[in-house]
């Protein structure tokens, strides 16, 4: 097993190992039961707007069954099938925090130079009636950024791959508050940064943006394909 970001989520890695050794143990002549990941992320991504600057990225997780069931196992302390006050905080402190040694598995580029975060907000734990779990939060930027200016991709990975993160098919990207933009994305493999001993390609999200122009006999200067989300 990688060690790295295994600080990170330590418990929940001893836990999550426990339940692989027993599926291990009744594939143990199958080579797939050694290899990564061991972790599913469902990812999506909002890139949030202020004064047509790029200031904030919401990001939003939904782990796989498996992993949700260990974490609502350590978490939900009175079974109620949700992350209340102090169970929040503690998926938080032991499960989340920790997370921005790793950029928080959420890589934003500005001219293909990685931008660090300034921090992340809003964190929110929570249980589907599914019974999956999800993580909400905000990684706020230092520099607001101009996507008008500047090329700018999102990409959502773990470098070593013990966790594979992956857009999701409907709305993986969204854009909140460009009030004066019109922007769109566009995915791709991005090969020049290839992780896991350059075995895998992650998938980036290229965000392509242009100025909005007044027309009458249009949908308010948007085109076929954008992604707004009004406020």
């Amino acid at each position: 097993m990688s060690t790295h970001l295994s600080i990170a989520l330590a418990t929940l890695r001893k836990r999550t190992a426990m339940i692989l050794v027993a599926g291990m143990t009744m594939l143990a002549t199958a080579p797939s039961a050694f290899a990564h990941p061991h972790v599913w992320i469902d990812a999506n991504a909002e890139f949030v707007f202020e004064n047509d600057k790029i200031t904030a990225i919401r990001v939003r997780w939904l782990f796989d069954d498996l992993f949700s069931m260990t974490m609502i196992d350590e978490f939900d302390k009175n079974q109620d099938t949700r992350f209340f006050d102090e169970e929040n905080t503690a998926v938080h402190d032991n499960a989340f925090a920790a997370l921005s040694e790793f950029s928080w598995l959420t890589h934003l580029r500005k001219n293909e130079e990685l931008v660090s975060f300034a921090g992340a907000t809003d964190f929110v734990a929570d249980i589907t009636d599914d019974r999956r779990v999800s993580y909400d939060f905000k990684l706020m930027l230092e520099t607001p950024l101009d996507p008008i200016k500047d090329a700018i991709s999102l990409s959502v990975y773990d470098a070593e791959y013990y966790i594979d993160v992956a857009y999701t098919q409907v709305d993986p990207v969204l854009f909140v508050g460009a009030k004066n933009l019109s922007c769109h994305f566009e995915m791709s493999e991005d090969e020049k940064n290839r992780i896991y001993f350059d075995l895998v390609a992650p998938i980036r999200a290229d965000v392509v943006c242009a100025a909005k122009v007044a027309d009458s006999s249009s949908s308010g200067g948007l085109a076929p394909g954008d992604f707004v989300l009004v406020e």
